[in-house]
């Protein structure tokens, strides 16, 4: 079993809603995908690929060069929309490209590792009829080919250790204009705490517990506390009214019935 590396850019390709299509027709759906397939055959083996891999409806093909790879599935996407103005939407087979480069391992014809994935998940990002690359695949082609690129940042995606950061491809219409790809928005992720961050949250907290207990408990703290509770309560309550002793409320009072008793004396 001979087996080698090499860096090649490679192509994923399949078509979107292959099992709904062979579900509500299944021999028209085999008898269009065996000649769609004769046309993305043919492009391919034109541009300089070679397919080293197939399963289903799905194809993997490798390139020496990332400008072949990427005019080669733009031809493709241009002729099967062609092809599909014929049927309903509903029946339309269109294909998802995805693209990248990466160092693979090839043996007895077949390549692995993880350039194969990364092309699979890119795509599985494409929209439906459209291509999407990696960023190591733009910087190839971005400015030799005259085509327009969304970047959609950095993609997180199955079994990739690491985000993929890729780019959409616009297609070009009919009327000649390039349409805007839509950029999916994933929701961001908040990256888990590393395993070693929960041991020291738990004995920080086991610390923070032990010395307030410490503080609650000691006898100098509670003897503190105490003394500090009259004053306290002495300062929160409102100032009392000076009370006068018994013996001068009781003064003017007598005063004024030795006055009546004067005035209600007889004069001699």
């Amino acid at each position: 079993m001979q087996m080698k590396r090499k860096i090649a850019a490679i192509f994923a390709a399949d078509i979107a809603g292959y099992s709904r299509l062979v579900a509500e027709d299944e021999e028209e759906t085999l008898r269009r995908l065996a000649s769609y397939r004769s046309v993305v055959d043919d492009f391919i083996a034109k541009a300089g690929g070679r397919i080293f891999n197939t399963a289903g409806d799905a194809v993997l093909a490798e390139f020496p060069s990332a400008v072949d790879a990427v005019r080669c599935a733009i031809d493709i996407q241009e002729s099967l929309r062609t092809r599909n103005m014929a049927y309903p939407p509903s029946r339309q087979m269109s294909f998802r490209i995805g693209i990248t480069i990466g160092d693979v391992v090839e043996r007895d014809g077949d390549l692995l590792g993880d350039g194969v994935n990364i092309a699979a998940r890119l795509e599985g990002l494409a929209e439906v009829g459209g291509i999407c690359v990696s960023r190591a695949v733009h910087e190839q082609v971005a400015n030799k080919l005259s085509v327009q690129f969304a970047d959609i940042g950095a993609q997180e995606v199955k079994n990739i250790p690491t985000p993929v950061h890729a780019y959409m491809v616009a297609m070009r219409r009919e009327d000649g204009s390039y349409s805007t790809p839509q950029v999916k928005k994933l929701g961001a992720k908040a990256a888990p705490a590393p395993n070693w961050m929960w041991p020291l949250a738990v004995a920080v907290i086991s610390i923070v517990a032990i010395v307030s207990r410490a503080f609650s408990t000691s006898p100098s703290w509670s003897s503190r506390r105490r003394r500090l509770r009259p004053r306290a309560r002495r300062q929160a309550q409102p100032p009392r009214r000076a009370r006068l002793p018994r013996r001068q409320l009781r003064r003017p009072v007598r005063r004024q019935r030795h006055l009546q008793a004067r005035q209600l004396r007889p004069r001699r």
